[in-house]
């Protein structure tokens, strides 16, 4: 799988991303950042000697921030491990969230400090094997690992055509657990359907944060906000700023050691 390490265009397309990504992509949904919350409260009351102090979370591949200033809003101290530059000055400044230059496979972070360790939205970008070793190496005793997947309800077919116009990636499946290493237990998976609403602008901007876009070609950008614009405005017939309801399902594997 790509390794976040690189600084190349080609195997992190998010150091090219051009500073929409923290506008219009998606938070996620409470019930989800609850969930996260919950096994964080859990893995310490494992470890006995760690009853003290605020819960800890390492946020990896944290993107914007998203999921950080979430768990921070929930009285967690985040630390938020993010490659791309363009990605981390697009973060806010928000108390209890602290930004490290690093990547999944060497994160720099200190060893057995983590009550919980979150992938939201990068687990697919990493060796998956040295990934999970590294969590493991940081987190405390009985500590939580969490791999979070936002994505559009590819089962309604106008969202389906929708995520293939825009190349929105693969789609995870419930019934396909990450497998990290580390020597962790089996994952558990929690299930989250929610909704976004979006103008047809701010999908088109949305597509523009993919990393197929990014990497593609003037050419291939173009052709591809076209098919957007064609099935917003002309097929599914939205008029320009009216709100699209988009169904999403967020997945929240947890495991622990």
């Amino acid at each position: 799988m790509s390794n976040i390490l690189s600084s190349s265009l080609e195997v992190n397309p998010f150091v090219g991303e051009g500073g929409a990504y923290d506008s219009v992509r998606p938070a996620y949904p409470d019930e989800a950042v609850a969930a996260l919350i919950e096994a964080a409260q859990r893995a310490r009351g494992a470890d006995a000697l760690g009853q003290g102090g605020p819960l800890r979370a390492a946020d990896i591949g944290a993107g914007t921030g998203k999921m950080s200033e979430l768990l921070a809003r929930g009285g967690l101290l985040v630390d938020a491990v993010e490659p791309s530059e363009a990605m981390r000055a697009q973060a806010s400044s928000i108390e209890g969230v602290t930004w490290h230059g690093g990547v999944a496979e060497e994160t720099g972070l200190p060893n057995d400090v983590y009550d919980i360790v979150v992938f939201a939205q990068s687990w697919h970008w990493v060796d998956s094997e040295r990934a999970g070793l590294e969590a493991a190496r940081i987190l405390r005793p009985g500590g939580a690992l969490a791999i979070v997947w936002n994505q559009m309800a590819v089962s309604i077919p106008w969202v389906h055509r929708l995520t293939r116009i825009m190349r929105s990636g693969d789609v995870h499946r419930p019934d396909n657990p990450p497998t990290p290493g580390g020597g962790f237990a089996p994952m558990t998976l929690t299930q989250v359907a929610w909704e976004d609403r979006m103008t047809p602008e701010q999908i088109l901007t949305l597509g523009t944060t993919r990393s197929s876009y990014i990497r593609s070609s003037e050419e291939g950008r173009a052709r591809m906000q076209e098919n957007l614009r064609w099935y917003l405005y002309d097929h599914l017939g939205y008029a320009p700023g009216q709100q699209v309801t988009i169904p999403y399902a967020t997945l929240v594997w947890l495991t622990h050691l």
